[in-house]
């Protein structure tokens, strides 16, 4: 009886072992992480002309930079992406999107599920010669492009095991990283911008500055997390008369705040063009907002006067998220920015509210 115990005991620690060792080994084999970096800088390179892998849907145009704005380990970072104006040689920038941010997430850590010297012969089979497009990474913040960067990857076909992946080299090594980290780069660069002006993960709006054309609105908010772990808005009005606002007001200005959105890009398919937003950076703004985040983020937007465009009226705006960087001119629609100035004047003219004797919910 305790010979077929101990068989028994026996028989299940070898069947333990075997698993555990056998899903290990198949793990490996299936996938390898290559590096695990913190990269700062990204730069597209589109293929060349006698490059021999899919070439539709077609890839952006240009060269485009994205950039990782770290702002320490308390705070999330910011993204930029750039590229050059091929008609006015004037560099552009706009805030990085979810697409910018996830590549940079994607690119610390790169799976492949094999590492093999690449030959001569290899690099015309697999598409990734010089012509191939490639992305060169850096882990500091690229100011010139003549700076080499510290990783090149060149992309080339699709691998014929796996849908998901495409063979790329990296210096003489052949690896097959996941296919969307090219993907991203087919289509327009407006795919990668952030189209909202205030957008954050996290944290709470503490104030709001508005002021131009003789108007002058400013809002404090002390946010409180209720029970939930969520933050509870407590808006002042700090100009004239300070006094505490009702929720309702001080949250439907903050909604309208975040509704803003750059509504047309100069180059959009049907955007009037680069050329034509020189004029607004010599101009005099209409209205300034300036918003502040507890996470230490700092916006500035410079709002210039009606422009009507195809025969929509839009405000020119100036977006700043100093230290890091000012974008180029986008435009807004001025429906959306008449529901803010709507939602201003409701709190300049707002009485004083009195907050129910209770705690927050």
């Amino acid at each position: 009886m305790n010979k077929r115990i101990i068989y028994l005991l026996f028989s299940i620690l070898l069947l333990f072992a075997v698993f555990y060792f056998s899903e290990d080994r198949i793990e490996n084999q299936t996938e390898i992480n290559f590096w695990k970096e913190n990269w700062r800088s990204i730069l597209f390179y589109p293929p060349g002309k006698e490059w021999c892998g899919q070439k539709e849907p077609a890839f952006l145009e240009n060269s485009i930079q994205m950039n990782l704005y770290d702002r320490g380990w308390k705070n999330s970072p910011l993204f930029s992406v750039s590229s050059k104006d091929e008609v006015t040689g004037e560099d552009i920038v706009y805030e990085g999107n979810y697409n910018v941010k996830n590549t940079f997430s994607d690119l610390s850590t790169l799976k492949t599920k094999f590492i093999e010297s690449g030959k001569e012969e290899d690099l015309k089979k697999f598409c990734v010669t010089s012509e191939a497009p490639k992305l060169a990474l850096s882990a500091e913040i690229i100011s010139n492009t003549k700076t080499p960067p510290e990783k090149e990857i060149y992309f080339g076909i699709k691998l014929e095991s796996d849908s998901s992946r495409i063979i790329a080299r990296i210096e003489n090594k052949i690896v097959s990283p996941y296919l969307y980290l090219l993907e991203k780069f087919r289509g327009k660069i407006v795919s990668l911008r952030e189209r909202q002006f205030i957008t954050f993960n996290g944290g709470y709006i503490e104030s709001i500055n508005f002021h131009g054309q003789g108007l002058g609105i400013t809002v404090e908010n002390r946010a409180k997390k209720n029970q939930y772990d969520s933050f509870v808005n407590q808006w002042s009005r700090t100009t004239g008369e300070r006094i505490v606002l009702s929720p309702e007001i001080g949250n439907d200005w903050e909604n309208k705040l975040k509704s803003m959105r750059a509504d047309l890009y100069p180059d959009d398919e049907n955007g009037p063009g680069f050329a034509e937003t020189k004029k607004w950076k010599e101009a005099t703004p209409e209205f300034t907002i300036l918003v502040s985040h507890s996470d230490r983020i700092r916006w500035k937007l410079l709002v210039y006067p009606k422009w009507v465009w195809k025969d929509k009226v839009y405000r020119p705006i100036l977006r700043e998220l100093a230290p890091y960087f000012t974008e180029n001119v986008s435009y807004l629609e001025e429906e959306t920015f008449q529901n803010f100035l709507q939602a201003g004047l409701r709190v300049k003219n707002a009485s004083r509210f009195e907050r129910p004797n209770q705690k927050i919910q």
